[in-house]
């Protein structure tokens, strides 16, 4: 037995953040029906502009059944109405008041049912300065100081922070929802923010908060703000990326007992001892040379060799890999984390495995992500009671395709 199984959600959702946070709990068992306008989530839409570049659309969404709906229109919203009456969660990305214009809110559909969980994730919450701006991942990693203004660079981020960590924390949410609603009997509205998630992770700018009132004794401590510690360009010796000879690795040695086990494997001990060095404060100052004492080891190695041996001291590290790489590490294939689902259209994919193990209720990966539509007639039929003649007339209207 799985987890959520047992209980169904409502996804009416587009692009990444609200299809990961549905995707987690259909990997846990939840019947997840994916609600689509009848030209397609956009995600998928971008992804039909290359061709087969569709197989994509699985990342996200697999593991649910798939309706389309034009729910803009009356018999539209019908059917959301009474999908919603039967179902525990129900998960959107839309705009604040969108739904509400439709008739599809969170008070409109706890008439329906009572204890409906009702998460709707946005940019900036439905709550705040400004409910209906508009936000994509890389609005909500700048708001949320993930990007800072003082870094001199026009690169966009490298991955989509703002919408995977915003999508977990949605279904985090749905869950605790589930527990008290278990406790209670009472369902509740989930307003989830990207730009909270984000700061809520923002290491930077959380430590530069709570440090406001000493900040003057601890920049004349370090010679430096905390946070430019670990996030500038001035790399650390005992945190930080070092060049081998053919990459670079990761690095870890902030207790004294790494330091050590550090100065001894790049053959100079007598760094342990010398006073530009001698704790963490000193290297700070010094960092600059405590650097080059290392990379003059570490550019005489490979990756992989300098990994073995310092695993063999105890010291954090590792190879910094590239996507290829890190696509066929052997931990991540025994952990389970390379999985395949077959498609009709696409044959083999290529999908993320689960990330969390449990040893009584482990997750599945069922099937691919629906095709648009492919299950209106089960859903409608099986779970919502339309007839058959109401399924065709609904076709014939493009009420659904």
């Amino acid at each position: 037995m799985q987890v959520l199984e047992g209980i169904k959600v409502v996804d009416l959702t587009q692009f990444i953040s609200g299809s990961r946070c549905t995707q987690i709990l259909a990997d846990m068992g939840a019947e997840v029906v994916k609600v689509e306008p009848p030209f397609g989530d956009t995600l998928r839409l971008i992804f039909k502009l290359i061709a087969g570049a569709e197989r994509n659309y699985s990342v996200f969404n697999r593991n649910k059944f798939g309706i389309a709906v034009n729910w803009r229109k009356p018999e539209g919203q019908e059917i959301l109405r009474r999908l919603a009456a039967t179902s525990d969660i129900f998960v959107h990305n839309l705009m604040p008041g969108t739904l509400e214009r439709y008739g599809l809110g969170y008070d409109d559909l706890r008439k329906l049912k009572e204890n409906i969980i009702y998460v709707s994730i946005s940019g900036f919450g439905a709550e705040g300065v400004n409910p209906e701006r508009g936000a994509f991942d890389i609005v909500a990693q700048a708001t949320s100081g993930q990007f800072w203004n003082d870094m001199e660079t026009l690169r966009t981020p490298t991955n989509y922070w703002g919408d995977m960590m915003s999508g977990a924390y949605g279904a985090i949410a749905a869950l605790m929802a589930l527990v008290h609603r278990m406790k209670t009997g009472e369902g509740q509205y989930v307003d989830m923010s990207m730009q909270d998630v984000l700061y809520f992770n923002n290491y930077r700018a959380m430590i530069n908060r709570a440090m406001e009132p000493i900040m003057k004794a601890v920049e004349e401590t370090l010679g430096r703000r905390p946070d430019d510690v670990l996030n500038s360009d001035d790399r650390m010796p005992f945190y930080g990326f070092f060049k081998s000879s053919d990459g670079k690795v990761a690095i870890v040695a902030l207790t004294e007992r790494q330091w050590k086990e550090l100065t001894e494997t790049l053959g100079h001990p007598e760094i342990v001892s010398d006073p530009r060095f001698s704790d963490v404060v000193a290297r700070i100052h010094n960092h600059e040379e405590a650097v080059a004492f290392i990379e003059e080891w570490t550019s005489k190695h490979t990756s992989k060799e300098i990994v073995q041996i310092l695993e063999g001291k105890k010291i954090p590290c590792g190879v910094a890999y590239t996507v290829d790489e890190v696509n066929s590490d052997e931990n991540l294939r025994e952990r389970g984390m390379f999985k395949k689902i077959v498609h009709k259209r696409f044959g083999e994919i290529d999908v993320p495995g689960i990330p969390y193990k449990f040893s009584r209720t482990e997750g599945e990966i069922r099937m691919p992500a629906p095709e648009l539509g492919e299950h209106n007639r089960f859903i409608l039929e099986e779970w919502l009671g339309y007839s058959r003649e109401d399924i065709e007339r609904l076709n014939n209207e493009g009420i659904i395709v």
